[in-house]
């Protein structure tokens, strides 16, 4: 029993140490760069929340004249 503790014990840190290489590369972009990413995906996700809220109101708006217009039209 005790070479197969031995034997997992092994495995365990050979599989962490390779872990840990692979976990940690280094990175290609700088701090600053890293920073100008963050700021544009804000920009980016604002202006997709603004289109998104400006097309819905618009569908709501469009949708209620349709529907005046389609009950007017009936009677």
């Amino acid at each position: 029993m005790s070479d197969l503790g031995q034997a997992a014990e092994h495995a365990v840190e050979s599989h962490l140490s390779a872990t840990a290489v692979v976990a940690a590369p280094e990175s290609q972009f700088t701090e600053r760069q890293i920073e100008q990413f963050d700021a544009d995906d804000g920009d980016a996700g604002r202006a997709l929340g603004k289109m998104l809220a400006t097309f819905f109101l618009y569908t709501v708006v469009v949708m209620l004249i349709v529907a005046w217009w389609t009950f007017t039209r009936k009677n």
